[in-house]
Parts: C-alpha cells; sequence; structure tokens
C-alpha cells in the first residue's frame, strides 16, 4: 500500500474509497480512475446460448462456407499446422456483401 497524490487531471470527487485507479509508478500520482472488475457492458456482450444454425442451414455458398470454415476453425482444431508453416492464424474473419446474402447465417453457423 503507497500513499499517492492525484494528478492535476484528476479530481478529488473522481474518487471514491476502495475504488480501482491507475497509478503512475515513477510519481505515485493517480491518473485515472479504473472501472469495476466486472464492467456490466461487458457482460451484457456474452452469448446466452448457442445458435441452432449449421452449415447445412446456409444454402447455395458452398465456397464461402469452405473458406470461412478454413479461416476459424482450422486454427482451432489444428493450430500446430501454423506453427509448422511459421505463420499465424488469421483474427478476424470479415463478412461482406449486400443484405440478404447469408452473412449473419454463416456467423451463426460458426458460432
Amino acid at each position: 500500500k503507497f500513499v499517492v497524490d492525484l494528478a492535476d487531471t484528476v479530481s478529488p470527487t473522481d474518487i471514491e474509497e476502495g475504488m480501482r485507479v491507475g497509478v503512475d509508478r515513477n510519481k505515485y500520482q493517480i491518473h485515472l480512475p479504473l472501472p469495476p472488475k466486472i464492467d456490466p457492458s461487458v457482460t451484457m456482450m456474452q452469448v446466452e446460448e448457442k445458435p441452432d444454425v449449421t452449415y447445412s442451414d446456409v444454402g447455395g455458398c458452398k465456397e464461402q462456407i469452405e473458406k470461412l470454415r478454413e479461416v476459424v476453425e482450422l486454427p482451432l482444431l489444428h493450430p500446430e499446422k501454423f506453427v509448422n508453416l511459421g505463420i499465424e492464424p488469421p483474427k478476424g474473419v470479415l463478412l461482406y456483401g449486400p443484405p440478404g446474402t447469408g452473412k449473419t447465417l454463416c456467423a451463426r453457423a460458426v458460432a
């Protein structure tokens, strides 16, 4: 535990007892109040239930589904293939196209 000062950018009314704060270790100053450990906005984003859509429910997108599965599932099921090749697996996928072409259905099938 330390006794610290407030930075010029922080008002004493911004800080409450027991609150998590960001501290500059060199100056021993509180620089910003931090959110509680459990941020309610993050818990709102959790998936409540798994969608009941399968790849067979997505019609007419066979080539796109193959590419999607390769990008999403392969790194999860066979990470050693990426290590052996010395490449990083993809970090995300961007589905784009006009409305009504199966983007959302594909995303639900992957989930």
